[in-house]
């Protein structure tokens, strides 16, 4: 088979059509153990992104590395034990630095950032040159606003595979950042079109990752009514997604939309109290409530 022969497979997961490449790896059979592995190691991450935990529990002690990644990072996202939670960083950061698979270095980067240890999570995407690390180490430029690395490692990318998901998803988010939101939303719209999450669907039914990607590209092009109406058919499918529910806080806020903001923000409030949005909000009404017993008193 052609060295690309889980391209698609790999597109679906990047464009967040989890499900769809969960079922395309589990029909597909790769033509030799590199892409068998692979084929594994993405349907754990597509167990980790839908989520099943309870297939993940089951892969703590496979033999593939990349399944077990995808176990101990099940751990360190729903665990609320902080010791434990602990233990499973060290012993991703461990199989990563002894096995060298690129799911495992992959998952130890997005820990690293997580904690805010930015260059550490780049050195790991260093260790493997493939398309999607290369991708990956640009959204980690972008998340601590390294914008002009993140124009730097974008251009490495190009002439590679232009046409994959990855680098597609990248670009769009550089267009973002360096505003230039009508390309950024195009992009989204091409990739809606040509990755529906079920076979024989539109595109306008684009997978929530595309969705909310094409909503901040309108609430950049000031088109907040129109940024909704993406969210909400991201909101049908994904009614507790944390990203999605913060987006349409922002959208309504401008809108005027009062109302609406209270019930979207206790939404988010309640599926994910630990959300940035949440606790800075928090914070500033602790601020204020403070401010004014000191008044009263």
């Amino acid at each position: 088979m052609a060295d690309d022969e889980l391209q698609e497979v790999r597109d679906n997961f990047y464009v967040g059509n989890f499900q769809k490449a969960l079922q395309m790896c589990e029909s597909t059979q790769g033509s030799h153990d590199l892409a068998q592995n692979e084929l594994r190691a993405t349907l754990a991450r597509c167990c980790l992104s839908i989520p099943l935990f309870d297939r993940l529990k089951a892969m703590q002690n496979s033999d593939c590395p990349g399944e077990q990644a995808a176990a101990l990072m099940a751990v360190i996202l729903k665990s609320r034990n902080e010791q434990q939670k602990a233990s499973a960083k060290e012993k991703l950061y461990g199989l990563a630095a002894q096995t060298h698979d690129m799911s495992c270095a992959m998952m130890a980067a997005i820990t690293y950032a997580m904690d805010g240890s930015w260059n550490d999570a780049v050195q790991q995407t260093k260790a493997h040159p493939t398309l999607e690390m290369q991708a990956l180490c640009v959204f980690l430029c972008l998340s601590c606003n390294q914008f002009s690395m993140a124009e730097k490692k974008l251009a490495e990318m190009a002439g590679n595979n232009d046409d994959s998901a990855a680098f597609r998803l990248a670009t769009a988010a550089v267009k973002l950042a360096t505003g230039d939101p009508e390309e950024a939303y195009l992009t989204y719209c091409d990739l809606s079109t040509q990755f529906p999450p079920a076979d024989g669907e539109d595109s306008e039914s684009g997978s929530v990752l595309l969705q909310t990607g094409k909503a901040l590209a309108n609430m950049q092009r000031g088109m907040y009514t129109e940024a909704v109406e993406d969210l909400q058919r991201a909101l049908a499918v994904a009614p507790n997604d944390p990203d999605v529910l913060v987006n349409m806080c922002c959208c309504v806020t401008h809108l005027g939309k009062k109302d609406e903001f209270q019930t979207y923000y206790a939404k988010l409030e309640q599926t994910c109290p630990t959300h940035a949005y949440v606790v800075k909000t928090q914070s500033l009404t602790d601020v204020f409530t403070r401010f004014k017993a000191s008044l009263a008193a």
